[in-house]
């Protein structure tokens, strides 16, 4: 949830640090605030979900939640990828670049290693035939 968090930072906190794009509002939205926000959504009721659970099995909704929250990393990080190219221009400063994409990559390793390790385990509620 804090990585969501830090996610939708970039095009606000950015610019007074000196690490400013030149990308519209209504991009920076859809590249920091909406997958954010899905990661933050997801992984809180991912984490309810979990606490209700004590330690018992999760249900199939904690697996697809944390599988939303791998999306939401993935939307950042193939949203950036061409700003990842540019690195190094006049335009794109590595710093700028490295600030505003490094969240989308770690947030889809993580939840993918969260998905897979719950799927594997079996705690995911989901029936297995023997």
């Amino acid at each position: 949830m804090l990585l969501g968090t830090l996610s939708m930072l970039p095009p606000y906190i950015g610019p007074p640090l000196g690490l400013e794009l030149n990308v519209p509002s209504n991009v920076e939205v859809v590249d920091h605030v909406v997958p954010g926000a899905v990661v933050v959504v997801c992984g809180m009721l991912s984490a309810l979900l979990a606490r209700r659970a004590g330690g018992a099995q999760l249900t199939a909704a904690a697996l697809a939640l944390t599988g939303l929250c791998f999306l939401g990393g993935l939307w950042q990080a193939a949203t950036h990828a061409p700003l990842v190219l540019e690195g190094g221009t006049p335009e794109a400063p590595w710093g700028t670049v490295l600030f505003h994409s490094a969240a989308g990559p770690v947030i889809a390793a993580l939840a993918l290693w969260l998905t897979l390790r719950e799927s594997a385990d079996g705690s995911a509620g989901v029936s297995r035939p023997s």
